[in-house]
């Protein structure tokens, strides 16, 4: 295997392949309980359902975790990545009719594809191109929020993140701070509960997905060593499916 893509490589702090099985599952299902929750407030309740929508801000994070954790593990990017436009491209019809947005950006699944292909090479730059691919696209993502705002959800800052998690797990100290402006900048320019100061939402954002995120990640690891307990494909299935029954119950209200 490709040192680069050695799971025991680099500066992880635990082993990718630590989360092999029932880990990786308790990872993906925490992120669909958290994606479900914000959807729920999005759809049905209008925004209202603040807490709902804050713990939500954990669920894309985690996906960009569970998508880096498979390259770790020595999944091929390219295919990866096209296995997510297989399923994004079908999906978008519903994820527009979810979303009033919908009609005018992309699912996240097409936000993962766009950060795998954009980590994967960007990690096999030298570390000077690295350093200055992030610090562009966190300045465009921070200064410029009509260039931020991308066709896919997350925009730029959601493209960046997995990049910014694959690099600082293997250079804690070298990447580390740009994993944190990325996560700032995740939702620095996104909706915000009615009225929070967009930049302390933000920061309270950030501060949710730095606390939730390793949570989710020490509880999943007591599952070490388990086998998985999710079928095959089932978050994929999930993912249009819980949409479609939320915009059906939408239509019943």
């Amino acid at each position: 295997m490709n040192r680069r893509m050695d799971p025991h490589a680099g500066g992880f702090f635990v082993p990718a392949a630590s989360f092999a099985g029932a880990p990786l599952d308790a990872i993906k299902g925490a992120a669909a309980v958290l994606m479900v929750g914000d959807h729920v407030d999005t759809i049905l309740l209008d925004g209202h359902a603040v807490a709902l929508w804050r713990l939500g801000r954990i669920a894309f994070p985690l996906f960009c975790v569970v998508s880096v954790l498979h390259i770790l593990r020595g999944a091929d990017p390219g295919r990866y990545g096209l296995a997510l436009l297989a399923l994004a491209v079908p999906t978008q019809a519903i994820y527009a009719a979810a979303f009033p947005f919908g009609t005018t950006e992309g699912s996240i699944l097409f936000t993962l594809a766009a950060g795998i292909a954009f980590a994967t090479a960007l990690e096999r730059g030298r570390p000077q191109l690295r350093h200055a691919a992030l610090a562009l696209g966190l300045a465009v993502v921070f200064l410029a929020p009509a260039l931020a705002k991308t066709a896919v959800d997350f925009g730029l800052a959601g493209i960046l993140l997995p990049a910014a998690i694959l690099l600082a797990l293997r250079e804690p100290r070298a990447y580390g701070a740009w994993l944190v402006a990325a996560i700032v900048g995740l939702n620095w320019h996104g909706w915000h509960p009615r009225g929070e100061a967009a930049s302390l939402s933000a920061l309270a954002d950030a501060a949710t997905i730095g606390v939730g995120v390793p949570l989710v990640l020490l509880a999943a690891l007591r599952l070490r060593g388990r086998l998985r307990f999710l079928p095959p494909y089932a978050l994929q299935a999930f993912y249009p499916g819980h949409l479609a029954v939320l915009i059906a119950l939408r239509a019943l209200a």
